[in-house]
């Protein structure tokens, strides 16, 4: 068995090491990409479905995963069948660009880290939200990448469209960025003495409505208004 790209292409992977893996899939990486392939038994719904592959490799943002390919693991009996019987293109695995993940402890960051990279974030979510009507999903620290360079959203698999208006995908998608917030800050806290403090803050000060307009990154800003280092905010 080997995978094949949608123009029958075959996929040679060199010096592939282990990145990760999840309920769904295993990573591997080399210096240049990754290769991203699920589980025999992971269900389409949690799969990146060629359609939304294909909308979101377009995507041209420093803070979204740069996509490259998909593939199907087959042999060449099902090959030469999938000639001439039209079949679906199931997704079995994808290459993406890699992105060391030289991580760092965004609370102990000067604030205007976070806020540089949420501006820029909100902008891309408006992107998905008024352009290309893309729903995102399962956004949290667990599947972005942090860095010096920023923050990027490494896991777009259950992204998907709707047959709704733009007002509710863009409240879908803001609603997702506040809780991107919230999930950096939680799993970013080392001192466990501050955690129920740190959750206490959270529910009470970033409690916040979100509605079609609602500005996340300036809603942030102003809780953010009196310190020097979101660690300061949890810990004070």
């Amino acid at each position: 068995m080997a995978y094949y790209n949608r123009n029958k292409e075959t996929l040679k992977l060199n010096n592939m090491k282990y990145l990760n893996h999840g309920h769904c899939a295993k990573i591997l990486y080399n210096k240049d990409i990754i290769f991203k392939k699920y589980y025999q038994e992971t269900i389409l719904d949690f799969r990146l479905s060629p359609e939304m592959f294909d909308i979101l490799k377009d995507v041209n943002n420093p803070h979204f995963i740069e996509l490259l390919d998909i593939y199907n693991k087959s042999n060449f009996a099902k090959m030469l069948k999938n000639k001439f019987i039209k079949s679906q293109f199931i997704t079995d695995a994808y290459t993406a660009k890699y992105y060391p993940n030289n991580s760092i402890n965004i609370l102990e960051e000067q604030k205007d880290y976070i806020l540089d990279n949420f501006r820029e974030l909100e902008n891309l979510f408006n992107i998905f939200s008024e352009h290309i009507g893309v729903c995102t999903e399962d956004i949290k620290k667990d599947n972005t990448v942090i860095n010096k360079e920023g923050i990027i959203i490494v896991d777009p698999d259950l992204f998907f469209t709707m047959d709704t208006s733009t007002s509710l995908i863009s409240i879908l998608n803001k609603k997702n960025l506040l809780n991107l917030f919230k999930s950096i800050c939680i799993e970013s806290l080392v001192n466990e003495a501050d955690y129920n403090k740190l959750l206490t803050c959270i529910h009470n000060d970033f409690n916040i409505k979100v509605e079609e307009n609602t500005d996340i990154t300036h809603e942030i800003s102003k809780k953010l208004k009196y310190v020097k280092k979101p660690i300061d905010l949890f810990t004070k």
